[in-house]
């Protein structure tokens, strides 16, 4: 699949690119980070962004505008994903 380039009209030299998950290799590395300060700082941080997510949700503004409310509820499902299948990753 070919990319067209936005400002030129042209086809692009950008690939999308996919990659294979080596399960048991995410498991061990996930593992291995369990108990540093800066994956848990990065958890805690994650949790913040959910947080905040869902309070934007909640404002008078965001319900008003569909749009606002499709982004947002993208946002706060992509940070859930993430949080589970780090959470699974490790049992």
């Amino acid at each position: 699949m070919s990319l067209i380039d936005f400002f030129t009209g042209k086809e692009s030299s950008l690939r999308k690119t996919y990659h294979e998950l080596d399960l048991d290799e995410a498991r061990r590395a996930i593992s291995q980070l369990r108990g540093e300060p800066n994956f848990l700082e990065f958890i805690k941080f994650r949790e913040l962004q959910r947080e905040e997510v869902i309070r934007q949700l909640q404002t008078h503004d965001v319900i008003e505008s569909v749009n606002r409310h499709y982004m947002l509820s993208g946002k706060l499902e992509s940070i859930d994903e993430e949080l589970d299948f780090i959470q699974n990753l490790g049992q």
